[in-house]
């Protein structure tokens, strides 16, 4: 959840809600400003025009194609445009799974720590000689001289 905004990130809002127009906007915003919206757009606009102004052209006895073919025009739209959306797709997709990942690590250390504590709490204060335990009661080495 973002802390600067009273927007939660995680809720839904129907479209007569404030939040709803809110969202909207500054995602229309941040679309207007990203660098793939505008590398769309001129990608599209130069195949558009050297797919309208296509002439033949010799010279001498050479034959030079000046523009691009209907064909052309399609499979290179259709490859920049599929590679722009399947890349915001493929960071959506990894964005969730880090989140997923840090959520799993976080539990994990938790258990560990959980079972550290027991295991402390388990130990005698002296060792087999007589010696102090090297373990804290949450569960930490004590190395050498540390304070406890």
């Amino acid at each position: 959840m973002n802390t600067k905004s009273n927007i939660n990130q995680d809720e839904f809002y129907t479209i007569i809600q404030k939040e709803f127009w809110l969202k909207w906007f500054s995602k229309l915003m941040f679309t207007l400003i990203s660098v793939k919206l505008w590398g769309l757009i001129a990608c599209t606009w130069v195949s558009t025009y050297l797919l309208l102004c296509h002439e033949m052209v010799t010279v001498g006895n050479q034959a030079y194609e000046l523009g691009i073919t209907g064909a052309q025009w399609v499979t290179f739209n259709t490859t920049i445009w599929g590679l722009i959306f399947g890349m915001k797709e493929i960071f959506r997709v990894m964005d969730n799974k880090d989140r997923s990942d840090a959520k799993i690590i976080k539990e994990d250390n938790k258990t560990k720590q959980e079972i550290a504590k027991i295991t402390a709490s388990t130990m005698t204060p002296t060792g087999a000689f007589g010696t102090k335990s090297t373990y804290t009661a949450d569960g930490k080495e004590v190395v050498g001289d540390e304070p406890n």
